[in-house]
């Protein structure tokens, strides 16, 4: 969960250069900015209401393997396309990686606390600071690569994505989208 939450904390600490450095949006800026929010925003009501029908495995691993793809896809696009990406197709492709962000969080944080049930509020607690602090390392070195580009978030966020994924296949054994221990 750090290192999810390490590409917010990195965007969080490259938000002012890439949107009035790179794309010139001044005033603008704040709008921008909370029109991501907006999505994430809408991200976690969406889940609210399809985590019972789907469960949190599904719902996390599924926004997870859509936030490498996202970010796979828009780092290719960074890389090959022009410089910088056009503004609407770079806030397009932000906020679809954070809509997913809106269900990889509190997912995640949902299922580190399954099986602690008795301790889950220290543990809550804990994995609270960690993600934060941990989060907060990996979003400053982001933050600190910036380039004049958003090349340096964009590959933060997919290197981290694929972190975040390898971390997952490791807890969950190898085995996405099922349940990691079945009833008896």
């Amino acid at each position: 969960n750090s290192f999810i939450f390490g590409a917010l904390f990195g965007f969080i600490n490259s938000a002012q250069q890439i949107y009035v450095g790179i794309y010139d949006l001044g005033v603008w800026f704040p709008v921008a900015f909370s029109a991501v929010a907006v999505t994430m925003a809408v991200s976690s009501f969406l889940n609210s209401r399809l985590v019972g029908r789907f469960g949190m495995r599904r719902l996390s691993h599924g926004a997870l393997l859509s936030f490498l793809a996202v970010n796979g896809f828009w780092l290719l696009l960074t890389i090959l396309g022009p410089n910088p990406t056009p503004f609407p197709i770079y806030l397009l492709l932000f906020a679809l990686a954070m809509f997913q962000f809106g269900w990889i969080g509190s997912n995640f944080n949902a299922l580190a606390m399954e099986p602690l049930g008795h301790v889950a509020g220290t543990a809550s607690s804990v994995l609270g600071f960690m993600s934060t602090a941990g989060g907060g390392v990996v979003g400053a070195v982001i933050g600190q690569a910036f380039n004049g580009t958003t090349l340096p978030l964009v590959a933060g966020f997919f290197v981290l994505s694929l972190i975040g994924l390898v971390f997952v296949l490791i807890a969950e054994r190898g085995r996405l989208f099922q349940p990691h221990n079945r009833p008896v």
